[in-house]
């Protein structure tokens, strides 16, 4: 197979502006690999529904793309990874792996044994891509499964389950070098944590889900040095307002969707109660929603299936 040439586009998902490029992995035989007696080795939940999984996948492919939103293959923009790809159930949840800022890409160092090296083959497609890497890891002990960006000068740190402490530690000077500024929060090391966007996500530049019982400490890294701080009262300082969500919806992913744009997100129907939607509304939200049945095999959410690649700038 010759190798794919680098395309040159337009990256990073720092503002609200309108998302226009994203990157999924269709899943293919590799699911099979999962099944009721392993599941719990590969993080999955259950044993998925091959057939039923694929074609949810292709649904929210659809679903993506008839609102504007190009998707991207990340099969295609492979050459030496391919054969990698096969013993990766996991990759199709891709949004684990990287975050894509104006700067670049901030590679994951995968935590668990059954994903280690999923970086490795995202690497390579997102260079296809012309995507610079703007930091990753190279050694073992250092495990960083993602961070949030909260605006084109600040990064968020949630240091969960799949974090390091090695690995946080080495992460903030680095990112100093690229942001104003890096919060980062101690959460709880349990699997409904795994992820940053388990517990917070933006809205829109003023409004985000959050759930605040999971925060514990919290500190404001700067060039400056660093200061204590209550990361909810931080945020609501800055004029962010925070929709707190129950416990009922946090372990039903209801902090992990992917923003269309300034207020529009898509998102499981099944993640938000009544209670949390008329909330929404009555701010202006519109919800887009997928039902999800065997995608919930994984323990992942729509925005887990999406590395987002760029959005338009903020006007």
């Amino acid at each position: 197979m010759e190798p794919a040439p680098i395309v040159k586009m337009p990256y990073g998902c720092e503002g609200f502006g309108r998302l226009t490029r994203v990157m999924l992995h269709r899943p293919g035989s590799e699911l099979a690999m999962v099944n009721r007696w392993n599941h719990r080795r590969w993080l999955f939940d259950r044993a998925p529904n091959v057939e039923r999984f694929i074609d949810e996948h292709d649904r929210y492919r659809e679903l993506l793309s008839s609102y504007g939103v190009e998707v991207l293959e990340l099969g295609d923009y492979l050459n030496e990874s391919h054969r990698l790809v096969a013993r990766m159930p996991n990759l199709t949840y891709l949004h684990d792996t990287a975050v894509i800022c104006r700067q670049g890409a901030i590679l994951s160092s995968m935590a668990r044994v059954g994903r280690r090296g999923e970086e490795l083959v995202v690497r390579e497609a997102l260079t296809k891509l012309g995507i610079p890497i703007l930091i990753d890891f190279d050694s073992s002990d250092e495990v960083f499964e993602g961070c949030l960006l909260l605006s084109p000068q600040t990064l968020l740190v949630v240091e969960t389950e799949r974090h390091s402490r090695r690995a946080v530690e080495r992460f903030i000077p680095r990112a100093l070098g690229a942001f104003d500024e890096i919060i980062c929060v101690d959460i709880p090391k349990t699997r409904r944590y795994m992820h940053p966007d388990t517990v917070y996500n933006r809205i829109s530049e003023r409004l985000a889900l959050a759930y605040p019982p999971a925060f514990r400490k919290a500190y404001r890294f700067t060039a400056a040095g660093v200061e204590h701080i209550d990361f909810v009262g931080h945020m609501r300082g800055r004029g962010i307002e925070i929709i707190s969500v129950s416990d009922s919806e946090q372990r039903r992913l209801a902090c992990s969707f992917v923003p269309l744009k300034a207020g529009v997100i898509f998102h499981y129907d099944t993640a938000l109660d009544r209670e949390t939607c008329v909330a929404l509304a009555r701010r202006g939200v519109e919800v887009i929603p997928f039902h999800p049945e065997a995608l919930t095999a994984g323990g992942g959410s729509l925005r887990c299936l999406t590395l987002r690649l760029h959005r338009e700038p903020a006007r």
